[in-house]
């Protein structure tokens, strides 16, 4: 396929009427980030550091799951599995270095080593929940398609 018509599909499906399956997402990161830049952040010291990072950036996984399969209207492959991870790998490097000039906090690659893992574990959770149910319904529908 020409470069022009991969560029005319790509706009077509950004700027699809399902963009509003995105906005969890987008809502999300820039709750992400407002929380990052606070010197204190609420909960501080309820919850440990890297709980707290570890759910934080699975739940982030979550809505970019959901509006990778809902806006594009295409199953999560192990393709967009890995796709996404590195978007929100990439969300929280630059986090942490945002976080990096707000004053009483510090930059940590454990941080983003432990936000990769909560987006790894969510989204291979959900990953894995998907692909045994597409396996199901091609065994209840006779279907011997052996494709994943």
């Amino acid at each position: 396929m020409w470069w022009w018509a991969r560029l005319w599909l790509l706009g077509s499906c950004i700027l699809s009427p399902n963009l509003h399956y995105w906005v969890p997402a987008f809502l999300y990161a820039a709750l992400i980030f407002f929380l990052s830049h606070q010197s204190e952040p609420p909960g501080a010291q309820v919850v440990p550091d890297y709980t707290a990072h570890f759910f934080e950036y699975a739940f982030f996984g979550l809505t970019l799951t959901w509006g990778a399969t809902l806006g594009f209207h295409r199953p999560l492959t192990s393709k967009s599995a890995v796709i996404l991870g590195v978007i929100a790998a990439l969300y929280a490097i630059g986090d942490e270095f945002h976080q990096s000039f707000v004053p009483d906090r510090v930059a940590s690659l454990g941080d983003v080593a432990v936000d990769i893992v909560g987006v790894a574990a969510c989204v291979g959770m959900v990953w894995v929940i998907r692909r045994g149910k597409w396996r199901e319904s091609m065994i209840h529908t006779g279907c011997n398609d052996s494709r994943t």
